[in-house]
This record gives structure tokens, sequence and C-alpha cells, in this order.
């Protein structure tokens, strides 16, 4: 316990951004579970039974998207502090510890902290359970439904289980790079991170998006077309709903593909990038190298950054895609407006806790980016160079962020538009332009000022001296 109590003091911004990830984790699972709870006794009233079960089945979909995204990002942020205190771990490697043991270790501290989120959880859930029950289910083509407190209790404390064990099998899937740590070389290099994903991961990065590519198809081509004759007499898109839901679940698994790809795929999509945008400016070509370095380390930052970016621009894709397709089709038949407004209400809880991952990242990243302008600035670099190198830097990483998330949105969009057709004759793909020109605006200029702040906040810090503190002189 004194172990545990000396971690968490030594390096309080790292395990403030764990801490971060599952408060939010643990109140998004604890507010669908007493929701989950509410729908399934709402099916149990006379006349009720079709609306609780609509509700229940559409309200089980954001509560299995979330756990899915909790264990991608829970194991982002650990492995993030795991490559960040790789120096203490491999003191207690030298000192006897095995791999299992420093796991365990790890998962003990996760554990305290999902307990302490839990606290926060309760408090959470009870006040927000009613109102945004009420408007989840005005989502799903039932109308408003009336909040029913049976057994609340023990559903939170059953969401709450799971958020605990999803916390723990994320952080379990960290065993590998805890097994990778070489005490000696670690204590050499103590901050520097694998240089890619490993063997496992890239294995399993393949087989997500090969079962996204298989979900997304399945679909279209188990699906039937409409004969003219009987479109102008259709008035539901229920025909294109299994679409819409496999070009979504393809998406989650795509996304899945990115997390498990991590630090390679951010590292290729970068140097690529930066390669085609060639320019001689000294300030730009060290922004470049500084950023094919940092992406490996701050992947924790710039992968849930990815993920909350694709949710919310793939959404709003698909509405335009909707929107435009269906000007295509006869007026009885919108599908708009209705039936995928809901895909908000689907992804909001997992885009909750993906842009907690974001914050944490960052949480965990800002002493390591002390060190490095510390390092650049005793190599001659002189405090204006700093701030602009900095700036561009953060302007690269959001680049690649930006890039990776259009890519990732636009395949289940396209799989969506080819549904559409088949089913109906005609189909539009909707990209919004406008939106992703001010998304990738707003994230690359908040992202320049973030890593210009950085450098004003150390510029009176001596160098040396955080060399100095960082290495434990």
């Amino acid at each position: 316990m004194r172990l545990l109590l000396r971690d968490f003091k030594d390096a309080p911004l790292a395990w403030s951004g764990v801490a971060l990830v599952l408060i939010a984790s643990q109140t998004m699972v604890g507010l669908l579970a007493m929701m989950l709870s509410s729908a399934k006794a709402l099916g149990s009233l006379p006349g009720m039974a079709e609306q609780g079960r609509t509700a229940y089945q559409n309200l089980m979909i954001p509560f299995v998207a979330l756990l899915i995204a909790a264990v991608l990002i829970v194991l982002q942020v650990v492995s993030s502090v795991i490559n960040q205190r790789r120096r203490n771990l491999a003191l207690l490697a030298l000192q006897g510890a095995t791999p299992w043991q420093l796991t365990s270790l790890t998962c003990m501290r996760v554990f305290i902290l999902a307990l302490a989120a839990s606290v926060v959880s309760l408090a959470a859930s009870f006040l927000l359970a009613r109102p945004l029950y009420a408007w989840e289910t005005s989502q799903f083509l039932i109308g408003r439904q009336p909040f029913i407190a049976t057994h609340q209790l023990a559903s939170w404390a059953v969401g709450t289980l799971c958020g605990i064990l999803v916390a723990l099998v994320g952080t379990l899937l960290t065993i590998r790079a805890i097994s990778q740590i070489s005490p000696v070389e670690s204590l050499r290099a103590a901050i520097i991170p694998p240089k890619a994903a490993g063997l496992v991961r890239r294995i399993a990065a393949a087989l997500c998006l090969l079962a996204a590519l298989a979900v997304m198809l399945m679909p279209i081509m188990q699906a039937r077309t409409i004969p003219d004759e009987q479109l102008v007499r259709l008035n539901t898109a229920a025909p294109i709903l299994p679409i819409a839901m496999g070009s979504t679940f393809g998406f989650m698994l795509l996304l899945a593909a990115i997390c498990l790809a991590g630090p390679s795929l951010l590292g290729t999509v970068t140097s690529g990038w930066t390669r085609l945008v060639a320019l001689h400016n000294p300030s730009w070509l060290i922004a470049c190298r500084q950023a094919n370095v940092r992406m490996r380390s701050l992947s924790s930052t710039v992968i849930p950054l990815i993920v909350g970016v694709s949710l919310l621009m793939m959404t709003d894709s698909f509405y335009q895609t909707s929107a435009e397709s269906s000007s295509l089709l006869p007026p009885n038949l919108d599908v708009s407006n209705s039936d995928f407004s809901m895909l908000i209400t689907l992804l909001g809880p997992a885009l909750v806790v993906t842009l907690a991952g974001v914050c944490a990242g960052y949480l965990i990243s800002a002493h390591g980016r002390s060190l490095d302008l510390s390092l650049i600035s005793i190599a001659g670099a002189d405090p204006n160079q700093l701030e602009l190198m900095s700036a561009l830097e953060g302007f690269i990483m959001a680049t690649t962020a930006v890039l990776i998330s259009f890519t990732s949105s636009l395949l289940p969009v396209m799989a969506y538009a080819a549904g559409f057709r088949k089913v109906f004759g005609a189909a539009s793909i909707g990209i919004p332009w406008a939106h992703w020109a001010l998304v990738f605006l707003l994230l690359t200029s908040a992202a320049s000022l973030a890593s210009w702040a950085t450098v004003r906040k150390s510029a009176g810090r001596s160098p040396a001296g955080v060399i100095a503190q960082y290495t434990g002189e």
C-alpha cells in the first residue's frame, strides 16, 4: 500500500489522467445500466411491451459501444503511463519483480482509482439518469417515455462492476508492454516507448479491419432492391436500417483497429504527409522530426482525439448522406430526419469517454514535453525558435489526426451510400466539407496554441534544472 501511495504522489498528472478516464467511463456505464433497468421495467407495463423492447434494444447498442471504447481508451492511457514510468518499473524489476507482479501492481492502482470513480458515478448517475432517459427514448421513434425507478441501485452496481472489469481488462492488455521492459535498457532511456505496435496488436488490428469490412459489406450483399411501384407506397425507412447499423458497427471495429495499430499508424501517416509537404524552413524541418518521434509517446492523446473527431464527423456525414439521398426519392419516403438522428444518441456515451481520453493523454504527456523542450534549448535553439517549432509541431499532430479521422469516417459512409443505392435505386454521398474545414481549423489552432503555451510556461525554468529533475539528480 505504501508503494501504491508513493507512485500516486510521484506521478500525479499521469494518474490524474487515468482517473479522469475512469470517472467518465464509470459515470456513463452507470447511467446506461440504470436506463436499461428502466426500459426493462417499461416493458412489463400493460400495453408497453413493444416500447420497452425497442428502448432496451436501442440502449444496449451504446452500452456495448461504450464498453468497447472504454477498454481501448483505458489500454491507451495505461500504456502511456507505463511508458512514462518505465524507469520506476525497471527499478522494481531489478529488485526481482516479475512482469506479472508489475501488472498486478498496475491493476491494483487502476482498481483503486476505479473504486474512487464509482463514488463520483453514484452521485452523477442518480442526478442525470431521469432527464437523460427521457431525451434518449425520444430519439428511438417511440416517443418520450417515463423513467421507472425500480432496482436502480442494483442496476447501477451491476453497471459499475462492468466498468471496473472493463478497466481491469484494458489494464491486463498492457502485460506485453510491461514484459518488454528491460531493467538496464529502461534505465538508460526511461521515456522511450516501443517504436511500433507489437506483433499481437498488429494481428488484432488486421483482424478488426477485416471484421469491419465484413460487417459493412454483408448487409449490402443481403439487401434487396425495392421495385419502383412499391417505393412510391413505402412510408418507412426500415429496409435501410440493417445497412445503417452494419456501417455503424463496422465503423466501431475500424476505430478499434486504429487504436490497436496505435504508434505504428500515427508514425506512418505523419512521416508520409510531411514528406509530401517538403518545406525547407529549419523550424518546420525540426518540428517534423520532433512530431515523428513524439507521435509514439503521444498516442494516448492523439488516438482518442481521432476517435472523437471520427465519431462526430461520421455522424454528420451520415446525416448529410441521408438528407441528400432522400431528395432523390419519392416525397412519401423521408429517411433524413427521425430515423438517423439517433446516431448521435447511440454514439454519445463512447464520445464522452474518448474526449476524457484526450484530456488524460495531454496530462500524461505534459511532463515529457518539458524535457523535450529543455533538450532542444540546450542544443542551441533560442526562445523564438522554440515557440515557432512548438506551434508547428502541434499543427502537424492535429493534421495527422484529421487525416486519419477523415479516412475512417469516409469508409462507412461510402458503404452506407452503396447500400442506400442498392435498396432505393438512388443515393448521394454527402461529405460536410465546410464542417471538416471548421474542425481542421479549430483542431490545428487549438493544438498549436497549446504547444505554444507549453513553451511559454517553461520559459522561466532552467533547462538544466528540468533535465536534472526528470533524471532524478
